[in-house]
């Protein structure tokens, strides 16, 4: 196998998200939270937290670049394999 092949070792679930509602420091990471709106809650319209990634910041400014150029990178999540170590333990 290649040291760049991207794979799932398990299912990874995709996960619908309709809003990026905050951008949280932790340490030289960033936690990036998503949530849906849901308007058939009783007392009025709630928006749930569905999804939260943490990533290196510097990473953050390339997934906003890619986003708008609207790219994908083909050759798989380079960026990832720079995340320290450390960064899942918080």
């Amino acid at each position: 196998m290649a040291d760049d092949e991207v794979y799932e070792p398990f299912a990874v679930t995709d996960t619908f998200c309709e809003a990026l509602v905050r951008v949280e420091r932790i340490g030289s990471c960033r936690r990036l939270v998503f949530v849906v709106n849901d308007r058939h809650t009783p007392g009025g319209p709630t928006r749930p937290v569905v999804a939260k990634l943490i990533v290196p910041q510097e990473m953050v400014a390339e997934i906003a670049q890619k986003l708008a150029a609207d790219q994908h990178d083909p050759g798989g999540t380079a960026a990832f394999a720079r995340i320290p170590l450390d960064a899942v333990a918080n």
